[in-house]
């Protein structure tokens, strides 16, 4: 009965949002044919406003970028972890050689704005918050940690985790942590009062978590028996409210910018779109020669929500239509096996990361 009700509320609060995307969408596009007639005309300086908060990037992606860049060694090993911030200027990396690295745009090259150091063992997960304040990561050894970005002070280190930490995500205004582990648990964390507040034993363990605040603060997490699972966090609740159960250990998990929709990366070598309002599979894509290398090989959206995108095994990054879960390109440069593939919030460029410690920089510059 409490998923039946769940999942009837979250058919409504989709209808209701679906009415106000359409006629956004309608708007936006009103809009974006103009500026894009504006823009052939002349070049235009847009000076933004003083603020505390970043802005967000405009998403307007007319095609997938394609050409390698930028290409450079990120760290001493594998390249576990790469988020771009939400304005777009940095981009944080974590290695297997427990450093944590944040990339700063200047000029139009990304350039090393800082290190941070006091990880006792190999990063799995980084984000930096939304206000570019706080750099976050869990590793290897089952600890979370953040830093400050200016100084590069380490201010908190959370352990209770018993084995490694593989998904680590702001949560409430980066005021909370929410972290997976191979321990078979979920964890909310308080920073300002440094302990964890809450314990969800998950049953199986984790590769993946994303939060999604706009449905009432829920947490969806993959784990390794096939199992995406939705947790209600402010519910003191031990059980999940839903589940879908795939075909191959979870590896990733990422949410559409509408919310209706997530993507689930599999062993079994295929990249699920799971419709979150019917709670279900709502296509795959796969492709000859695409191979799942790790259990914590990262696909993602982009920011448009038409594109996924995920390296393989061979080095390549495979590129499909997710209206259609069609292929739309393979991108070739990589020499060994794509850990995380990520997009700039505008959709201009995408970085990937190898376990050959190398990162390259996608961009439309031929």
């Amino acid at each position: 009965m409490q998923i039946g009700r769940w999942m009837a509320q979250k058919a409504k609060d989709a209808d209701k949002v679906n009415a106000e995307n359409e006629t956004q969408r309608r708007i936006h596009q009103e809009k974006l044919q103009k500026a894009l007639i504006d823009a052939a005309k002349e070049h235009v300086q847009v000076n933004l406003p003083n603020s505390d908060q970043p802005a967000i990037p405009f998403c307007a992606i007319i095609s997938v970028p394609s050409y390698p860049d930028k290409k450079f060694d990120a760290h001493d090993g594998e390249v576990n972890a790469a988020r771009f911030s939400n304005s777009g200027r940095l981009f944080v990396t974590g290695g297997a050689d427990r450093k944590v690295k944040v990339w700063e745009k200047v000029n139009g090259n990304y350039t090393l704005k800082g290190t941070m150091h006091g990880s006792n063992a190999g990063i799995m997960s980084v984000q930096i918050d939304p206000q570019e304040k706080l750099v976050l990561a869990g590793s290897h050894e089952g600890a979370c940690r953040v830093w400050t970005l200016g100084d590069q002070r380490l201010r908190h280190t959370l352990t209770g985790h018993s084995q490694k930490v593989m998904s680590v995500k702001f949560f409430g205004a980066a005021t909370k942590v929410v972290s997976g582990g191979h321990d078979r648990t979920l964890k909310i964390w308080d920073l300002r009062s440094r302990v964890c507040t809450r314990t969800i034993f998950a049953g199986s363990s984790c590769n993946d978590i994303v939060i999604n605040e706009g449905m009432g603060s829920q947490v969806a997490s993959g784990h390794l028996d096939k199992t995406v699972r939705f947790w209600d966090v402010r519910s003191e609740n031990q059980s999940s409210v839903g589940e879908i159960t795939l075909q191959g250990k979870i590896t990733s998990l990422d949410l559409s910018p509408d919310m209706n929709c997530m993507l689930a990366s599999a062993r079994d070598d295929t990249v699920k779109l799971l419709d979150l309002r019917m709670n279900q599979v709502m296509s795959t894509c796969s492709a000859d020669g695409f191979k799942v290398a790790m259990d914590y090989t990262r696909a993602s959206f982009s920011p448009d929500g038409q594109y996924v995108i995920c390296g393989s095994h061979d080095g390549s990054i495979f590129v499909w239509n997710a209206a259609t879960a069609k292929l739309d390109k393979i991108l070739k440069e990589h020499s060994s096996s794509v850990v995380v593939c990520a997009w700039h919030p505008d959709g201009s460029s995408i970085i990937s990361c190898d376990r050959n410690k190398h990162a390259i920089i996608w961009t439309n510059r031929y």
